[in-house]
Order: structure tokens, then C-alpha cells, then sequence
């Protein structure tokens, strides 16, 4: 019984970390070329729940057809606030950002609470559960889980063998020299900002098959984003693979021997540690 429960609660939380993750890549990307942390990511999260449980109870579509849309509200999401607010404060200095962010995440949880009430959601799924050796790996979290591994290769594969993704890395670096040898670095920007936000809100589209949602639900989304950030070391993808995973296992370990109420209270206290511990991060260099 109890090698049961220790095996269940691994699986749940190697799943639910690698779902998690997906949305802390967004927010390293967006930090690592533009030195913003997007703190309106849980809303963006739960955005991206509203449009798969909204496709669902209209349309009745499947989540997996919906996955789609989500990417393209994020795209479309991404791309306006930065032409319309981002591209206006991304190299100032100061709490702008952060107060400009803060402005989206209050007009966003506003407006998903008007446009669907203040009421908890689920999105119905029916994809088929795996039983090995007594260990239940749950349908609705595996599939998330693997698009959200999928998805997570195809960013690195950019990031590391194609020019943009080296145009990326350049302006990470340096973005004075980065302009110097011709990369043109308010697109660069443009298009970092726009994928972060919709890896975020995808990564909602996402979440939808696992957990409720409601439209003041984003709080927990944004502290476990930014505590797999921290813990990954800030602009690492990889790391924020790896720390979503402890995030994920610290979280299902929480909700089995504890109480699943107290699982973002965990997450906090990781990253009090890790501030206090190792603030650079499982990846990064110590100075």
C-alpha cells in the first residue's frame, strides 16, 4: 500500500511538473531577452483554460482540436500588447514594467469574470487511463504532459540550430553588440515577447485538462511559474524543465501525505530556500 501511493504520487508529479514547466519557459524567455518578468502569467494561464472549456461547451470540440486556437489567441494576444505597451517600456529602467504587466493581469482576470462568472469550470475529458503494476497514469495528465515535452524540444531545437534562435541568444548576451552585427533587435524582441505569451497561454490550454478553473484562479499559476524560473535558473529552458519537475513532485508529495490546499504554500517556501541558498539557480554560475 505504501510503495503504491509512493509510486502513484511520482507519476502525478513527474506529469503535472512537466506540464507546469510550460508556462515558466514562457516567462524565462520573455526575462531573458527583455529583463521582464511577466507577472500577469497566471491570468494568461487561465485565459488559456477559458478558451478550451469555451470551445469545448460550445462547440463541443475536443481539447486537442482546441489546442490550435489557443496558440493562435496567444499569438495574437503576444504580438498586441507588445506593439500597443511593451515596445514602449522594454528598455526602461524601474517598477514600469512591472506596474504596465500588473495593469494586463487586473484587465484580464476583470474581464474573464465578467465574460464567464465567478464560478468554477472543469472541462470534460474522457481520454483513457494506463494502469501499470497497480500505478494509475491518468489520460487527461499524460497527454498535457507529453504536447508539453513536444513543445518544449521544438523551442530548444529553434533556440540552438536555427538563425533566429541564434538572433535570440546574440541579444540575450549583448543587444548593443547584437544590433552592431546587423540583428535587428526590436524584432527579436517583438518575436521573443509574442512566443513567450503564447507558450504561456497554450500552456493554460493545457492546465485546463487538470485542474479547475476560475477567473481569480491565476495566483497559483504565477507562483509556480516564477519559483520554476527561480529554482531553473533565470533564462535556462532546460532548468525550468528540470525545476518544474521538483516543483511537480514537491506539489503531488504535498497533496498525498498533506493536504493538496497547502501545495502552493510549499512552492513559496522553495523559493524562499532558494533565494536564500542558491539564488543563481540550479544552472547557474556562482559569483
Amino acid at each position: 500500500m505504501f510503495l503504491d501511493l509512493l509510486a502513484q504520487t511520482i507519476v502525478t508529479g513527474v506529469l503535472v511538473g512537466l506540464i507546469l514547466s510550460l508556462a515558466s519557459i514562457g516567462m524565462t524567455i520573455i526575462f531573458g531577452i527583455m529583463r521582464i518578468f511577466n507577472i500577469a502569467s497566471g491570468d494568461l494561464v487561465i485565459l488559456g483554460c477559458y478558451v478550451i472549456f469555451w470551445l469545448n461547451a460550445v462547440f463541443a470540440l475536443d481539447p486537442i482540436i482546441g489546442f490550435p486556437v489557443a496558440i493562435l489567441v496567444g499569438a495574437v494576444l503576444g504580438a498586441g500588447l507588445y506593439y500597443f505597451l511593451i515596445r514602449h517600456i522594454v528598455r526602461t529602467v524601474g517598477l514600469r514594467s512591472l506596474m504596465v504587466l500588473f495593469g494586463v493581469s487586473s484587465i484580464l482576470s476583470n474581464s474573464m469574470l465578467v465574460a464567464w462568472e465567478p464560478l468554477t469550470r472543469t472541462v470534460p475529458v474522457f481520454y483513457p487511463n494506463w494502469v501499470v503494476a497497480e500505478v494509475v497514469i491518468p489520460g487527461n495528465k499524460l497527454l498535457p504532459a507529453i504536447v508539453s515535452v513536444i513543445t518544449t524540444i521544438v523551442l530548444l531545437v529553434v533556440l540552438n540550430y536555427t538563425y533566429f534562435g541564434r538572433s535570440i541568444r546574440a541579444t540575450v548576451s549583448n543587444w548593443k553588440a547584437a544590433s552592431l552585427v546587423g540583428i535587428n533587435v526590436n524584432k527579436i524582441y517583438a518575436a521573443g515577447f509574442t512566443i513567450g505569451i503564447t507558450l504561456t497561454v497554450f500552456s493554460g490550454a493545457l492546465i485546463s485538462l487538470v485542474y479547475p478553473i476560475e477567473p481569480y484562479g491565476g495566483l497559483p499559476f504565477s507562483l509556480y511559474a516564477f519559483t520554476i524560473v527561480i529554482l531553473g535558473t533565470v533564462g535556462d529552458p532546460v532548468g525550468c524543465l528540470v525545476a518544474g519537475l521538483i516543483i511537480g513532485l514537491a506539489t503531488s508529495f504535498t497533496g498525498s501525505y498533506w493536504t493538496q490546499g497547502m501545495a502552493p504554500a510549499v512552492s513559496y517556501i522553495i523559493l524562499v530556500l532558494t533565494f536564500l541558498i542558491r539564488p543563481e539557480g540550479l544552472f547557474g554560475k556562482r559569483r
